[in-house]
């Protein structure tokens, strides 16, 4: 059935995050268990607004709440300890690694799966069936595979990751000494013997481990596991199953080590106020929990901090990977960066905003789609002031193990835009996900399908890694993502793709963006503005050192959020510059500008299909994920005025049958729009009720098309309605 993707996505998404307890069960026979699958479809909140105290990136205010930093730890505990120190380390960083001989270095990290493949011999305690027939990607070098087998391999897959450029493990911790959910779950024999082996091996080594705490489905032996269900939990008994995990990592590897060196080797890391905490690592970071506010989902990880210092006298913090509202990941609670970012700000446990492959629970395959949504998702933690630590991976491909979920990367083009993400943003640190995850098709070890290719650009980004913010052209630069700005503010931004926007602008304000360009030619720059009608008209300035490049115009727009496109020319000089955008005349927002050059236009062929938000231009609009055929986004809510822009390359001339994917809930009519080339209109429609705003019909109609470049529009001349995509084929000859 064609609709089954998303079945299959669900599972591996939760699969990826570890929340198997939320939808089917998959085991590695092949066989799905039966579970629950709720309803996915939960449009994005409202807007709000904020105010920001520029200095220190602090949001002040909050939809009216103002987040005063008041002090929520228990009495004696580590989080109030850390926010009471008489004065913060001047020379410590927070988010970077505290270890003796690791003093603030950015964390360079990889998820690794310790323990022996699933090959039909035991090791440990259990014994696991195989998986190895699962595989869609396998090692070069079988040591890779051959972990529990010697103490000779286990150094030469530490070795291996050192030689990269990684400076801590992510060790995957299925559960306590004795439980068996590990055999179900796991790719590799990841018994908590083989973490042992993993402390025993980095000792005298130039490496760190960090465990890395996976949900995982229940066993006729061992209960299961889920933080989405168990946190926040309340003040008096905050997380409980969660704090017993990690206290069961303190009691072996830090209290009560089989080795007295073990304690060296666990992570530390620099919180905000500059004390030193054992990092813990958490993924699928939701809640079950209906009706959760965002400081109180933000507050739970101090009280379990705190729980946890008050039992073990350890201070831990926390690295969390924070599913993504606005995608296929579901939970009742989606921390998001504008309205929990401000309160997780605030909690002295936080130590890092670590994704674990991010993008993924888009759904699609398209590569620029996932790298423009994994820039916009890492720009706006990182500017909730949180050190935000940047994930990377070569791919994905579990189709065996996780029939109809999607594939995509390990090709250069994909490895490479992450290389520029990297460069682009300013994030505290770097981590591979995942090491040995070959059952899924990503691998950072050499591999008998791809060769060195992941494994020398692995080693390149971590090799390389520093904290600049140079933003490589051509592409686009969220306007907040600046390197240095005089007298702005930040805002929540209404216009699609969310994040933040910067306002009040005025007479002599600059941003400052480091650029690199890689050819000395003419560029245009594209800048998403806002403004009311009845405002002057604004005026901006480009320039570069002591020249000006451009002056602009900002038009009226009809709102401080109804964003429109302007467009200017540039000449840039190829290597990194520093470009200022100085305010002539204020009164103007600005939510991003994109530098691209004639040959970086994308053009759609014709006769094909256009996915609906891959426009070259909007007015009043925004994307959604869509649950039809096939996964992806849909343009929501389609209101009159509003329209799309799209650049089309037409093959030949012809009369072409259009097909345009809608939706129209019950209880509206009449709902309308054209669609034209050049200001002369091709097909004027009429959309009809589907029956839901996730319940698609198409609609036709026939048109000419002239050959060769163009810019089609749709107008919607009455709404509301959703839009899909849009699909050409030449009648000729039918």
């Amino acid at each position: 059935m064609k609709n089954n993707w998303w079945i299959g996505l669900l599972v591996s998404i939760l699969a990826i995050t570890g929340q198997a307890t939320h939808a089917a069960h998959y085991d590695f026979e092949g066989n799905t268990k039966a579970g629950s699958v709720k309803n996915l479809y939960a449009p994005l909140g409202g807007r709000a607004s904020m105010v920001t105290d520029l200095n220190n990136d602090q949001v002040l205010e909050w939809n009216g709440c103002i987040a005063d930093g008041s002090i929520n730890g228990h009495a004696g505990s580590a989080s109030e300890a850390a926010r009471l120190a008489v004065t913060q380390p001047e020379d410590v960083i927070w988010g970077r690694l505290a270890n003796p001989g690791f003093k603030n270095e950015p964390i360079k990290s990889a998820f690794f799966f310790a323990g022996n493949a699933r090959n039909g011999v035991q090791f440990y305690e259990w014994n696991p069936s195989p998986t190895m027939n699962l595989y869609t990607i396998h090692p070069s070098d079988e040591r890779h595979l051959q972990w529990s087998e010697n103490s000779a391999n286990r150094d030469y897959a530490v070795n291996t990751m050192m030689a990269a450029g990684i400076n801590v493990i992510y060790m995957s911790f299925w559960g306590p000494r004795g439980t068996d959910n590990w055999v179900f779950w796991a790719p590799m024999q990841t018994s908590t013997y083989a973490h042992d082996e993993l402390f025993e091996a980095t000792l005298g080594k130039n490496v760190l481990i960090a465990p890395y705490i996976e949900n995982y489905a229940p066993t006729e032996r061992s209960p299961g596991y889920s933080f989405t269900d168990c946190f926040p939990g309340t003040a008096d008994d905050p997380a409980p199953e969660f704090a017993a995990h990690v206290e069961d990592l303190i009691e072996r590897y830090i209290l009560q080590p089989q080795n007295e060196q073990w304690p060296s080797k666990w992570a530390q890391v620099y919180d905000q106020f500059g004390q030193k905490r054992y990092l813990v690592c958490i993924i699928g970071v939701t809640s079950s929990q209906e009706d959760l506010a965002h400081q109180r989902f933000a507050e739970g990880f101090d009280h379990v901090a705190d729980r946890i210092y008050q039992d073990t006298g350890v201070s831990v913090g926390f690295a969390i990977a924070a599913d993504p509202p606005g995608t296929y990941a579901w939970a009742p609670f989606l921390a998001s960066p504008e309205h929990t970012g401000p309160w997780l700000k605030q909690q002295s446990s936080i130590l890092a905003i670590q994704p674990y492959f991010s993008g993924y629970s888009l759904g699609v395959t398209d590569e620029n789609t996932i790298m423009a949504w994994k820039q916009r998702f890492a720009s706006r933690w990182i500017n909730t002031g949180i050190p935000f630590i940047q994930d990377i991976a070569p791919g994905y491909d579990a189709h065996i193990v996780f029939p109809n979920s999607h594939k995509f990367g390990n090709t250069d083009s994909f490895r490479e835009a992450q290389t520029q993400l990297i460069k682009k943003l300013r994030c505290q640190g770097v981590t591979f996900s995942a090491w040995n995850g070959y059952t899924e098709g990503y691998a950072g070890v050499p591999t008998i399908e791809y060769g060195d290719a992941t494994y020398l650009w692995a080693s390149n980004i971590f090799q390389d890694f520093t904290v600049d913010g140079c933003h490589p052209l051509p592409g686009r630069v969220e306007a907040e993502d600046y390197e240095r700005m005089e007298g702005v503010q930040k805002e929540i931004t209404g216009d699609d793709g969310g994040g933040l926007n910067i306002g009040w602008l005025d007479y002599g304000d600059w941003l400052e963006y480091k650029v690199a360009a890689p050819t000395s030619e003419e560029y245009t720059v594209r800048l998403r503005v806002a403004r009311p009608n009845y405002n002057p008209t604004g005026r901006g300035q480009i320039r570069s050192g002591m020249s000006t490049l451009a002056v602009l115009p900002v038009p009226g727009t009809g709102g401080w959020q109804s964003w429109k496109t302007i467009e200017t020319t540039i000449p840039l000089q190829a290597g990194e510059q520093i470009l200022r955008l100085f305010v002539s005349t204020g009164g103007w927002n600005i939510n991003w500008l994109e530098f691209r050059r004639q040959a970086d236009i994308q053009w759609h062929e014709l006769p094909g299909r256009i996915e609906a938000e891959d426009f070259d231009d909007m007015y009043g609009i925004r994307t959604v994920m869509v649950f039809d055929e096939e996964p992806g986004f849909n343009l929501d809510c389609l209101d009159a005025g509003d329209w799309i822009e799209y650049t089309i390359d037409v093959n030949k001339a012809s009369e072409y049958r259009i097909s345009l994917r809608v939706a129209l809930a019950e209880g509206f009519s009449g709902s309308a729009g054209k669609l034209s080339v050049g200001g002369d209109v091709l097909w004027s429609f009429t959309v009809p009720t589907t029956g839901g705003w996730q319940t698609w019909e198409t609609i036709t109609g026939i048109a000419d098309l002239s050959p060769g470049r163009q810019m089609l529009r749709i107008e919607v001349t009455k709404g509301p309605w959703n839009l899909n995509w849009l699909e050409f084929n030449e009648l000729s000859g039918q």
